[in-house]
């Protein structure tokens, strides 16, 4: 095998933005993981502890709401029975908030299933680019080293030398 070797500073410049590229690559890589563990949390215990915390406040409220009602209901003024609709429309209202309440803690279980295929999904996917960063450029670039080293000593047993005279 020949080489027309020409330019031995493209090869040090190349190797360099090898190196350039691994950090560039490994700081994006970083900054994904830190967002992904981030919407990990979030997901997987911020989340279901804001909704849990928040159905109990609404479970409080239907029966503060019911209680209001029930008592609405007993009471009667000059003998007639108040309609309490403030009453009804507070109680059903607290109903709906309960159930969204509810709705959202499912929600938040289905989505902490899928961030957790999707993260080991994301892990897989990269495990080939984490090979190339840590052993295949480094090793690309351990071989232009020695490339550079050995073309360089050629270079310099093949340079005529100055006659002296």
């Amino acid at each position: 095998m020949s080489a027309n070797v020409r330019d031995l500073q493209a090869i040090r410049d190349f190797r360099v933005k090898l190196i350039r590229f691994i950090e560039e690559v490994e700081g994006a890589l970083q900054t994904l993981q830190g967002d992904m563990r981030r919407g990990f949390e979030w997901i997987g215990q911020e989340q279901p502890q804001y909704w849990t915390v928040q159905q109990r406040k609404a479970y409080d409220l239907v029966a503060a709401t019911r209680t209001a009602l029930t008592s609405c209901q007993l009471r009667t003024v000059a003998g007639n029975r108040s309609s309490c609709i403030e009453e009804k429309v507070a109680f059903e209202k607290a109903k709906r908030r309960l159930q969204h309440c509810q709705q959202q803690i499912d929600v938040i279980k289905r989505w902490s299933v899928k961030i957790h295929h999707d993260v080991d999904e994301f892990r897989g996917r990269i495990a080939g680019l984490r090979r190339l960063l840590d052993v295949d450029i480094p090793q690309a670039i351990a071989f232009l080293e020695r490339s550079t080293a050995i073309l360089e000593s050629y270079a310099e047993t093949t340079r005529p030398k100055p006659d002296s005279d």
